[in-house]
């Protein structure tokens, strides 16, 4: 009985750590005078595993007045971080405001200095009733194990973080019907380097499509549109010119062979550049050819009177 009661107590004290390590519940109070830039760091944080394990899921919450927000950051955290303060990506918003179309009057920091990584709120804009403090209430979920919180009320001012902190390395989405004894299929991938695929692992350019796209309308941006082809100074290929190329190259000037095209690919934007530029040039030639045309008929005509 005795020995069943301590491993009992063993139990829920080590529940009760665990619950404790892993939520953390507080609140910070901003003055009713405060600034854009102020901040107050309340919170370091103990991931294991020398900090590899940091992920910290975070939502604030706050009013004054006619201001009622609150927000959801996830911050990430890992081995041998610097030593610096960037901005938490919002991964919710509830933003709301009389005053402004982002009802978000504060925003979340992050310094995951290694050995001492810790949160902050900052002040990003002055909004509600402005002789009203400010309190925002503030919930820290950590998704990986946490050793240990240590509550802090330092504050100060900062108008120098122009930097995010990183999500993730990489994510991966997955689809499939799992009663299914098959592979899951790849939906989507997003790598450090900030590409996305599609039905594809290793995206090499922003966005990466292995498949077919279906759009009501695309807009490229695009600059040196060819209305130069039609300025006085501009010097385009003779006919002869352009047959004799043709003949050597088996493709137009400036366009892409097709052994490029099906290894490389084609940029939408340049080539819609390149193909307005030939019909560009095309339409000279053929207003050429016409005044031409125009001349013999007319020089026709003169000796068909003649004689």
């Amino acid at each position: 009985m005795k020995k069943t009661l301590l491993i009992c107590l063993l139990f829920l004290t080590k529940l009760s750590f665990g619950q404790n390590n892993s939520e953390w519940n507080g609140t910070v109070t901003f003055p009713a005078d405060y600034k854009v830039g102020d901040y107050i760091e309340f919170l370091h944080v103990q991931p294991i595993n020398v900090s590899a394990s940091g992920n910290y899921e975070v939502s604030i919450s706050y009013t004054r007045g006619n201001l009622a927000a609150g927000a959801t950051y996830l911050a990430s955290i890992s081995h041998g971080n610097p030593n610096i303060w960037r901005e938490v990506g919002r991964v919710n918003s509830n933003g709301y405001a009389w005053t402004s179309s982002d009802g978000h009057a504060f925003t979340l920091d992050c310094n995951t200095q290694y050995g001492d990584p810790r949160l902050r709120i900052r002040a990003i804009r002055v909004l509600g009733v402005t002789n009203e403090v400010v309190t925002v209430s503030i919930k820290v979920r950590s998704i990986s194990q946490n050793s240990g919180w240590r509550a802090v009320n330092d504050v100060g001012t900062d108008l120098t973080v122009d930097k995010f902190l990183a999500m993730t390395n990489d994510w991966s989405l997955y689809v499939g019907n799992n009663f299914d004894a098959v592979d899951a299929k790849l939906a989507i991938k997003a790598t450090v380097d900030g590409n996305v695929g599609i039905g594809t692992a290793n995206p090499k350019e922003r966005l990466s499509v292995n498949g077919n796209i279906r759009a009501k309308a695309i807009k490229v941006e695009t600059a040196n549109w060819p209305d130069y082809v039609f300025h006085q100074d501009y010097q385009g290929m003779s006919l002869p010119q352009l047959e004799e190329y043709i003949k050597v190259n088996k493709h137009l000037p400036e366009m892409p062979s097709a052994q490029k095209a099906e290894k490389e690919g084609v940029d939408l934007g340049e080539m819609n550049k390149l193909l307005l530029k030939k019909i560009e040039e095309m339409t000279l030639q053929m207003i050429e050819l016409n005044r031409k045309v125009d001349q013999q008929n007319q020089r026709i005509n003169q000796l068909s009177q003649k004689g």
